[in-house]
């Protein structure tokens, strides 16, 4: 089972860690996100900073546990990125597969130099905040996600900046990481009262789901990334409420997945999810196996 919740300190341990770091000002993030990096350092990792230009420069200026960053950089240990260069794409590929590949290629490059996996970290409010952008990179953050759950090495923590970003977009972006960081005072489920991720070969649903966020939830499943070859299994033992309409979401994207020629199973139903699903006739899509049983 992956590290999943709400996180307080920018220290994660585990090689694939994804966490959505929402923060309100700029200049203490850097702070974050040398203590982040530093993590890595710590375990053997690879580096890399993406961001825009002030914020790389504030990292520079930052003192703290990574030390002098022109030592690391010479050394290759860390590598800094504008946005552009790691999200922009011009060979006429999707962006989104993209910028997988360019991450890819970037842990397979830490590994095959003896590193022990590549953590980055990943200032992306710019890209959240061009509403051309905002659908191609929650399918990122997703297939990120999908490639980090199965041990591809690379652990992140992407940022977002709650004054520059529409409520909307940041519940989006928090929506498809399995951690989530909130600025102090601020009620976790304000900002991600769910989150969909990948866990154990299958799709993890946690946290709770109303009318509010329901078409969200089924934006999300949609996009979530699977292997057409397998049964794709919804995991809902780690969910603690849904409505009428959440079960509405989940049924909608089963009914799609099968129409399709896939295979869904629920895995994990509590006894209110099951009551609501049978009310509603849903069980005609798909059963919903209870805790404990297969689906």
């Amino acid at each position: 089972m992956r590290a999943h919740g709400v996180v307080t300190e920018p220290v994660a341990t585990g090689s694939a860690d994804h966490v959505c770091w929402v923060h309100d000002d700029a200049g203490s993030f850097a702070t974050v996100a040398a203590r982040f990096l530093a993590g890595g350092l710590a375990r053997g990792e690879r580096l890399l900073y993406v961001g825009d230009d002030a914020g790389i420069e504030r990292l520079r200026r930052t003192p703290g546990p990574l030390g002098t960053l022109a030592d690391l950089e010479a050394r290759g240990t860390l590598t800094l990125l504008s946005i552009p260069r790691a999200h922009d794409t011009d060979d006429g590929s999707t962006p989104d597969r993209r910028q997988l590949e360019f991450y890819g290629a970037a842990t397979r490059r830490a590994l095959d130099e003896g590193a022990e996996g590549l953590r980055v970290v990943a200032e992306l409010t710019p890209l959240a905040a061009d509403p051309a952008r905002r659908e191609q990179l929650v399918r990122w953050e997703q297939l990120a996600d999908g490639s980090m759950a199965r041990g591809s090495g690379m652990s992140a923590l992407c940022a977002y900046r709650r004054g520059a970003l529409e409520d909307d977009v940041l519940a989006d972006v928090a929506a498809v990481h399995p951690q989530v960081h909130v600025p102090a005072g601020t009620p976790a489920d304000d900002v991600a009262p769910f989150r969909v991720y990948v866990d154990d070969d299958g799709i993890a649903l946690t946290g709770s789901v109303d009318a509010f966020g329901a078409d969200r939830l089924r934006r999300v499943l949609t996009a979530a990334p699977v292997d057409p070859r397998r049964p794709v299994v919804l995991d809902l033992r780690r969910l603690e409420f849904t409505d009428a309409a959440g079960c509405r979401a989940v049924a909608g994207w089963a009914e799609e997945v099968v129409r399709g020629g896939g295979d869904v199973r629920l895995t994990g139903a509590g006894p209110l999810f099951r009551r609501v699903w049978r009310l509603l006739g849903y069980d005609r899509v798909v059963a919903a196996a209870p805790r404990g049983e297969p689906g």
